[in-house]
């Protein structure tokens, strides 16, 4: 725009003051704009400056952007390279791994076929070897089998023939005492043992023999449980499990009830399962077996442990025996059924030889006149010969009712065990009834003058509740047996007894109760 456009009055030319104010003014405003064009060349200079600056600056970063870039894919190709190569390093362990892992399996099985082929061999012999060694023992088992049936049909006939002859005798002597007058009752005396006999006692050779046997085996017994103790010591295995096992067996005795066999079943288990593991688990040490049976045997070898524990069973059933069967003869049957059971489990057997002798060598401890012993009821030696007992060792003798009450258990005991009818069974009888015949005859056939008050206790106890199986087992022989044994004995009772009339009575009790007429 003009200035006179503006200004009308700066464009007057008529007046030199308002044309040197015009000047003035053109002047100003030419300063003015010189400033302004220097402050915009100023400004446009250092804004070339600044861009130049930012451009500077902007390239120096693209510099630096691109060395990083370029160092950042170094360091990346760098890594992948390195990563490359420990890749190719780990395949190439994994690849020598491999190989050898491949070799040692190669190698392994190499060995494993070797060792196979050597167990195999080794197998081979040893079945070969175990087979020769089989055979031999069947041979062997088969020759003694056969000798064992040899003898024992030798002996069955000898036992007939002893049979017959004490039938024999047995009826001689019931005719002689039923010729002889019976003498007057007299009034009962009490007579102090003295340390000899008035009478000269006849010994019965073969039954002292076989007497004296069984308590070698009693005495080998006890050695065998110190034997042991001493094994204890070195092994505490040992040592536990065998205490436990006693305590096991005493209890499970201890435990056996009146009653039919189901009710002792769980007690009679247990039996066997100790016993099944002392024969598993403690095979060793061993035992001869020569010792502990009372016919000749070979020298065979059985697990210590087992024996040791078949005769603390023994010793539990003799103890329960004199404690229960006292009080309650029936209690007897169901002892007598459970070690019956026991002693005729194959598993301890000898060449099908029974070890009941153990349990036997007992009874001829503590009962001598079941097998033919007698002796004087006043004498120390005779007391001694008929079991009577101690109160302790060395002690006084226990009174006549408690020396009774055990002949009681006992006689009812050994009834129990040796009448087992083992007709239907697939076991063989460890105790055949021929040894209850043998026990009575043995007490019936006591010289006269040696009978005692403890024979007539003892054969009641033998007869009462056992005649049902007695008369399975003999029949008609039987019954002339008990004829004389309730009839006749009595009368050869010593004076003074108060026991005779009790066995005398035991016939109008069977006749009463059992319809059994003598």
């Amino acid at each position: 725009m003009a200035v006179a456009d503006i200004s009308p009055w700066k464009a007057a030319k008529d007046s030199p003051s308002r044309q040197l104010l015009w000047e003035l003014s053109r002047l100003a405003l030419a300063e003015q704009e010189e400033s302004y064009e220097r402050l915009d060349q100023a400004s446009r200079e250092r804004g070339a400056v600044l861009r130049n600056a930012l451009d500077d600056a902007a390239a120096r970063h693209d510099r630096v952007r691109r060395d990083a870039e370029a160092e950042r894919d170094r360091l990346v190709l760098e890594e992948a390279q390195k990563n490359a190569e420990r890749r190719r390093q780990e395949e190439e362990r994994k690849r020598e791994a491999e190989a050898e892992r491949e070799k040692a399996e190669k190698r392994h099985l190499e060995e494993r076929a070797q060792a196979a082929e050597r167990a195999e061999r080794a197998a081979t012999q040893e079945r070969e070897a175990e087979e020769a060694r089989l055979k031999a023992e069947k041979e062997r088992r088969d020759a003694q089998v056969a000798r064992a049936k040899q003898e024992e049909k030798e002996a069955a006939e000898r036992r007939k023939a002893e049979e017959a002859r004490e039938a024999k005798e047995a009826a001689v002597a019931a005719t002689a005492a039923r010729s002889t007058p019976q003498r007057k009752p007299t009034t009962p005396t009490t007579k102090q043992p003295t340390t000899s006999s008035p009478q000269q006692i006849r010994l019965d050779p073969d039954r002292e023999k076989e007497h004296e046997r069984y308590l070698e085996i009693h005495k080998t017994l006890k050695e065998l449980r110190r034997f042991l103790a001493q094994q204890a010591k070195q092994n505490p295995q040992l040592k536990q499990r065998m205490g436990d096992m006693r305590r096991g067996i005493k209890k499970s005795v201890g435990q056996l009830r009146e009653g039919g066999a189901s009710l002792n079943r769980k007690q009679l288990t247990a039996i066997f399962d100790t016993l099944g593991e002392a024969l598993k688990s403690f095979p060793e040490p061993k035992v001869s077996l020569a010792t502990l049976i009372a016919r000749p045997i070979q020298d065979i070898q059985a697990p210590a442990l087992v024996i040791f524990l078949l005769n603390h069973f023994a010793k539990s059933v003799v103890a329960q025996l004199i404690k229960e069967a006292a009080v309650s003869p029936t209690i007897a049957d169901a002892i007598g059924t459970t070690t019956v059971n026991v002693f005729a489990k194959d598993d301890y057997r000898v060449n099908g030889i029974s070890l009941i002798d153990i349990l036997i060598a007992k009874f001829h401890v503590v009962c001598p006149p079941l097998f033919g012993i007698y002796g004087s009821e006043s004498t120390e030696q005779g007391r001694e010969r008929l079991g009577w007992w101690r109160e302790y060792k060395g002690g006084p003798w226990v009174s006549t009712q408690i020396h009774q009450d055990r002949m009681t258990g006992l006689g009812a005991g050994y009834a129990a065990i040796s009448l087992r009818n083992f007709e239907n069974s697939r076991m063989s009888n460890p105790y055949p009834p021929y040894h209850y015949w043998q026990t009575l005859a043995g007490i019936l056939n006591v010289p006269e003058g040696q009978v005692t008050d403890t024979h007539l206790v003892l054969l009641r106890a033998l007869l009462a509740n056992s005649e049902s199986r007695f008369f399975t087992a003999y029949g008609e022989p039987a019954k002339q047996l008990l004829q004389f044994a309730l009839k006749e004995y009595p009368k050869r009772a010593p004076n003074g007894s108060t026991v005779a009339s009790l066995l005398s009575n035991l016939g109008n009790t069977m006749k009463k109760d059992k319809k059994l007429y003598l």
